[in-house]
């Protein structure tokens, strides 16, 4: 008897073997390739960039800058006698808001309460009114309208500022700041 791995027919065999294993492989990379013709990728994309808003305020109308924190805040300049309270006295200055014309969006605006030092507080009063134009006094402030609540890009908001003194200490001195806030919309 002859053994089946040595001899003609196992030669035959692997010969079989290897013509089934060679078709498999041409089917195989045959397949491949036309599984590639058949897909196909599409892509986009688009690049993103957040808009921006500069809110700044002026003491003079004109120079208009950055003042974001109470350190850094602009000094304002009231009428006459603001340096020698007595009850009664009334003092105006002005300020303007301004959005940039580079901004992009319109801000809301508000304003928050002043803050007052423990050797003033609860001896002066304070209000705000918008004017037409840049300048504060007894007359700018009676003609004055309620401070808009939403500013546009490149418009002024002019401010006309009253504080009016109370029940002060004699000799009572210390520094008020007036802050204002802008969220664009």
């Amino acid at each position: 008897m002859q053994n089946p791995t040595s001899g003609p027919l196992s030669t035959d065999r692997r010969r079989k073997v290897t013509a089934v294993l060679a078709g498999g492989l041409v089917l195989g990379v045959g397949a491949a390739v036309t599984l590639a013709a058949w897909n196909d990728s599409e892509f986009a994309k688009s690049t993103f960039s957040a808009g921006t808003f500069v809110f700044q305020g002026s003491t003079d109308g004109t120079a208009f800058d950055d003042h974001p924190s109470e350190d850094g805040a602009a000094a304002l300049t009231f009428s006459s006698g603001f340096d020698n309270l007595s009850p009664d006295d009334v003092v105006y200055a002005p300020f303007a808001l301004q959005l940039t014309s580079g901004s992009t969006s319109a801000a809301d605006i508000t304003a928050t309460a002043p803050v007052v030092p423990a050797a003033l507080d609860g001896g002066l009063t304070f209000a705000s009114v918008a004017t037409t134009t840049f300048g504060c006094d007894a007359a700018a402030f009676a003609a004055g309208t309620a401070v808009p609540t939403t500013i546009q890009p490149g418009d002024t908001v002019n401010l006309c500022l009253q504080v009016t003194a109370g029940a002060l200490t004699q000799g009572a001195t210390g520094t008020v700041v007036w802050q204002w806030n802008a969220v664009s919309q």
